[in-house]
């Protein structure tokens, strides 16, 4: 018989409600629950702007970041900051998100200050700044909620049994865990799935015991969540999160991408390779230090390798500049960067690029240090409104840190060699 005094959380006092219903829905109540610890001290911001140290003449002096807001398809909502970071560590706890970030009407602390608040399938979150750097993101107590909301409508008889305190018989070791600070237990294939991974810290301390719901299943309540034991022996969350929002009257209709936010991927978060300098053939008289090498043997040529997410741009057979970029994410065939010899066909300042690809319309103002290199539409050219580099990000183009594009704008004449490579 295992015994559990106190969890990796804790009971905050209520506070109150939330200036009385989030969106004219549900009341939220000032009670949260800590469920994790980590080191983050930035504020949540829907776009984190990420400053990259861009050094001319070296790939690796250029800083890789991993973006800070994407895109989850399965919902069609954005996960970002703090909120993305605990997603991607416990993605099958928390479930997608279902809602956007938004500011509760007053805060979470009391302080009459807003919060930020979103809504996953299972669980919602909210960022208080105020409390420590390890506290800042905390897992509203929907479960207490719900739990609230089933006794005041009238319990079951089955509920009522469940509500009871229990402790573990003395034989049930490893099959049963007492939770002394809820005086309820934790058995069998619930206890298995609780306690997996971060189960424990994310739905609290059980309120109920296991009881069998209308639908013949098996139920537990706990303080951020619900879990649910099918007919097939697997335990899952109930998507708690997904029905107080709607309770709540907050919008879960997806939202179209943002054209500036990627499509999730957990490739998008491993750092690109390093270029590696390329050994001197026999009896060449020259080193590349970076790269392949010119490819057309042209006087200036720009290569861009798309498996690298890199460009070299070499004149008279040397290296005088390597960058990091992003070409296209090849989502769709209009979006894949074109493979093989072209040049510069035409140079401007900045212009206004628009177009529909697989029905999504898209228009970006004042793209800078233009030169398109095909006849449909692929340029190389500046990018002020992402930093991603070393990722793809564009519709097919050559995205470029705006001082790299400010130098080869003025480097690559009409007619430059451009090279694209696998």
């Amino acid at each position: 018989m295992g015994e559990v005094t106190a969890l990796a959380i804790r009971d905050g006092a209520l506070l109150g409600f939330l200036g009385g219903a989030m969106g004219d829905g549900l009341p939220f109540r000032g009670a949260w629950r800590r469920v994790r610890s980590h080191g983050a001290t930035a504020a949540i911001s829907s776009f984190l702007a990420l400053a990259t140290l861009v050094v001319p003449h070296s790939v690796a002096a250029q800083s890789w970041t991993a973006p800070r807001t994407v895109y989850v398809s399965s919902t069609g909502h954005t996960a970002d900051g703090l909120f993305l970071d605990l997603w991607r560590t416990d993605r099958a706890l928390l479930g997608d998100p279902v809602t956007e970030e938004f500011r509760s009407r007053t805060g979470f602390t009391g302080a009459g200050e807003a919060n930020v608040v979103q809504y996953f399938e299972h669980v919602a979150l909210v960022y208080l700044p105020d409390e420590a750097p390890e506290n800042q993101v905390q897992a509203i107590d929907l479960g207490r909620q719900a739990l609230d909301e089933a006794r005041a409508a009238g319990t079951s008889r089955a509920l009522d049994r469940a509500l009871d305190r229990a402790v573990c018989a003395p034989n049930s070791t490893g099959a049963c865990v007492n939770v002394v600070t809820s005086g309820h237990t934790v058995r069998g294939p619930f206890l298995t799935f609780w306690q997996t991974g971060a189960a424990a810290s994310w739905l609290g301390s059980p309120l109920t015991e296991a009881f069998a719901a209308p639908d013949r299943t098996r139920i537990q309540y706990f303080d951020n969540g619900i879990l649910r034991l099918n007919a097939n022996g697997n335990v899952t969350p109930l998507p708690l999160g997904r029905i107080a929002a709607r309770r709540a009257h907050i919008t879960t209709e997806p939202i179209p991408r943002p054209q500036d936010v990627p499509l999730y991927d957990e490739t998008l978060f491993t750092p690109p390779p390093e270029a590696t300098p390329v050994e001197e053939e026999t009896g060449s008289s020259t080193d590349w230090s970076f790269g392949p090498g010119p490819q057309q043997g042209a006087w200036k040529e720009v290569v861009v390798s798309i498996s690298a997410q890199s460009m070299w741009a070499y004149e008279e057979g040397e290296l005088v500049m390597s960058s990091l970029v992003s070409t296209g994410t090849a989502e769709v065939p209009e979006t894949t960067t074109p493979v093989g010899y072209h040049s510069v066909l035409a140079k401007f300042d900045a212009q206004t690029m628009e177009g529909t690809i697989s029905g999504d319309y898209y228009r970006v103002e004042d793209v800078p240090f233009v030169m398109y290199f095909d006849d449909f539409g692929n340029a190389i050219h500046g990018t002020y409104w992402h930093s991603n580099f070393g990722a793809p990000m564009s519709h097919g183009c050559v995205n470029l840190p705006m001082d790299i594009a400010a130098w080869m704008y003025g480097w690559a004449p009409v007619g430059t060699a451009i090279t694209v490579v696998g």
